[in-house]
């Protein structure tokens, strides 16, 4: 049997390979994609800002076991598994060797390892942009809750762990403020989870849309892009909505430079700013050190999460499933043939969270 997976050779291009669903390893599995959805990072690769060398894109997904391996009888929270069960996998592995992932900080792997640089190698499918994956025996992965649909389930596998793992390191907690930078994907998942351990959520966007849904997943107050364009005004609104010292918590996960600087403008002296919608290499910003210095803050960097926080994110969905609209992440759908243009509307802001149906 033969399937289907993706490349981005260059900006605004993707391919579709055939190959060969390969079989699973002892310790391993194949899964079936259900559903894979346009992240962040995808819209950087369409946009040709991770480099001319080729990409395969996605990595958040839900599926549905097509064949275990030997041996693999249970998922990495130890519940059982069978073909057919529905599981999110963690899209990268961790060596729980190096010096990090010996102190406990399997986030900082030194040996972390994702997918492959082109579809031609063996075993082809390491990539979500697909209509099968390949889940290697090191790698995690957990049962889907059988109240969690794979619409929002897929986007646990990155959106919602990585920022759970994120206001995690920053220590955010109850009744300190948080601000928002950016109400997309990532943004809303953790508007809801600060929300549900009490803290006071501030978000700023410049689309209607986005603002509110920031509403709808737990922000107190929003701050329209459009009627405060510049960062002056904007810091003003900041400051009135905080009591006049700043959030206690930025997270930054609007994805472009500026949004760092106006990040270290706007978090209180001693507060702490998480930086996680940067990714694209090149990307630069011009900023004083001496404000880091002098107000005295801490800079967290968040590339990826522990991979036992997937589970955490399952399990908090699973919770949660009645209170946040999460039905509306995924607000367009499209079939995998359609991948450019789930990618386009993507780039141009037209929709929140786009989620690719193999089928």
């Amino acid at each position: 049997m033969k399937g289907a997976i993706s490349f981005i050779p260059e900006g605004h291009k993707i391919e579709f390979f055939e190959y060969e669903v390969p079989q699973p390893v002892p310790g391993g599995l194949v899964a079936r994609v259900t559903q894979t959805n346009v992240c962040g990072s995808e819209v950087h690769m369409w946009k040709g800002e991770f480099g001319r060398r080729g990409i395969m894109p996605g990595h958040e997904m839900a599926g549905a076991i097509e064949s275990l391996g030997q041996g693999t009888t249970k998922d990495w929270a130890g519940a059982a598994v069978k073909e057919g069960d529905r599981i999110a996998p963690v899209y990268y592995t961790v060596c729980n060797r190096c010096e990090n992932c010996v102190a406990g900080n399997q986030a900082g792997c030194l040996n972390r390892v994702m997918g492959a640089s082109h579809p031609d190698k063996p075993p082809h499918f390491t990539a979500t942009f697909a209509t099968h994956y390949f889940v290697k025996p090191d790698q995690h992965f957990y049962r889907i809750p059988d109240n969690v649909p794979d619409l929002i389930a897929a986007s646990a596998n990155c959106a919602m762990s990585q920022v759970y793992w994120a206001l995690d390191r920053g220590r955010l907690s109850y009744g300190e403020k948080l601000l928002v930078l950016g109400a997309g994907g990532l943004g809303l998942h953790a508007m809801a989870i600060a929300k549900a351990r009490g803290a006071r959520v501030i978000a700023i966007d410049g689309v209607e849309l986005r603002l509110a849904q920031a509403k709808r997943f737990g922000a107190d107050e929003v701050i329209d892009l459009r009627k405060f364009p510049d960062f002056k005004s904007r810091q003003a609104q900041v400051r009135e909505l905080t009591g006049g010292g700043g959030p206690d918590v930025v997270l930054e996960v609007a994805g472009i430079p500026e949004a760092f600087i106006d990040a270290v403008g706007f978090v209180r002296n001693g507060g702490r700013l998480l930086e996680l919608g940067n990714i694209s290499g090149g990307m630069t910003a011009p900023i004083a050190p001496s404000m880091v210095t002098f107000k005295s803050i801490e800079i967290h960097g968040i590339a990826t999460y522990p991979p036992h926080y997937l589970k955490k994110s399952l399990d908090f969905l699973a919770r949660h499933i009645e209170r946040y609209p999460y039905l509306e992440l995924c607000d367009a759908k499209f079939p995998l043939s359609k991948a450019a243009e789930a990618l386009d509307k993507s780039e141009r802001k037209e929709v929140t969270r786009a989620a690719l149906i193999p089928g």
